[in-house]
């Protein structure tokens, strides 16, 4: 395992080097295709619900005038959360659009690699007549439809595990466990609660990614055979099949590194976020609660929206990993 994960991530390392142009050209548009279309999704679920922010201050300051208590959006959150359900399936469609075509330009650029290899093997791995961003458009748009489709299948996939963590979740807060309560503030956390409440649905998340890196090379399969979505979901599958450990130890890999750029990424937007608040404030006459919500939102906007750094060198791991697994 020690030298599939080690060969293949130099290997998509150097590519991503060589390649710099294509690699970051890529990750740029997928950044400002976020920023943009989901800039404006969010933008337009604010001015949606601006109403119900409005009448929240009305209601809380009423309640503040009249020494009672309250609490801040009791009365709009039923109508918050309509606009948050319709708002969240568009921003995933966007999301998955770009994750398609993040794993498909990726899956060009290492394609372009090793194209170049064969023609001067003496030059290294991709070192010859860089991948312009122009050829990696007109190489990977015949392959964005199918990828786009491969994204919804591994999604579909990737449900059924998440469902099963929040039935766990929703099992143990209904008192459906025997013998595992919630913890309150009075009765601290036993160990049931901790081995079924905590550790078992992180378990399920777990095993659904080890699920999901069996499909995770499915664009690249598009990418180099050209096959539909289907077809390419259950080559990746195949391929992986005598390699599920090293697989899944590359796929959870590169999860784990997503995830450390996400978080840090995600620090860095609560600066933005502090700004963004106060301008907030400054321009809707000091209402805290709908700047209480841009705040929470911004880090997690800002974090998302700088993704794609993130992703596209993993793209070419996966793309790397495919090509190994497919030559032996």
């Amino acid at each position: 395992m020690s030298d599939l994960l080690g060969g293949t991530v130099i290997k998509a390392l150097l590519i991503t080097g060589r390649e710099r142009r294509s690699v970051s050209g890529a990750a740029a548009a997928a950044c400002a295709a976020a920023l943009i279309v989901g800039g404006a999704l969010v933008t337009g679920a604010f001015a949606a619900s601006w109403g119900l922010f409005l009448e929240a201050r009305r209601s809380a300051e009423s309640s503040i005038e009249g020494e009672d208590s309250y609490v801040a959006y009791a009365d709009q959150m039923d109508e918050l959360l309509k606009v948050a359900f319709g708002v969240f399936p568009l921003l995933l469609l966007v999301a998955l659009a770009l994750v398609a075509w993040l794993l498909t330009a990726q899956a060009v650029t290492a394609a372009h690699a090793a194209e170049s290899s064969a023609a001067d093997p003496g030059a290294g791995t991709g070192a010859a007549c860089a991948l312009t961003l122009s050829a990696l458009w007109r190489r990977s748009r015949p392959h964005l439809g199918a990828a786009f489709r491969v994204q919804l299948l591994t999604a579909a996939c990737a449900l059924v595990p998440g469902l099963a963590s929040l039935l766990v979740l929703a099992a143990v807060d209904m008192e459906l466990v025997p013998g595992v309560a919630w913890p309150t503030y009075h009765e601290p956390a036993t160990v049931q609660f901790l081995l079924v409440g905590r550790a078992l649905p992180v378990v399920i998340w777990v095993l659904g990614l080890v699920l999901i890196s069996r499909f995770s090379l499915a664009t690249a399969v598009r990418v180099a055979d050209g096959c539909p979505a289907a077809t390419a979901m259950r080559r990746s599958w195949t391929l992986t099949r005598t390699a599920r450990a090293r697989t899944a130890g590359i796929f959870l890999l590169c999860t784990a590194a997503v995830g450390v750029v996400f978080l840090m990424f995600k620090w860095l937007g609560a600066h933005v976020a502090h700004w963004a608040g106060l301008l907030m404030l400054a321009a809707t006459d000091d209402n805290v609660w709908v700047t209480g919500v841009l705040v929470l939102v911004t880090p997690v906007a800002v974090a998302l929206v700088l993704l794609p750094l993130a992703l596209a060198p993993a793209g070419v791991v996966l793309a790397c990993l495919r090509e190994r697994l497919a030559h032996g």
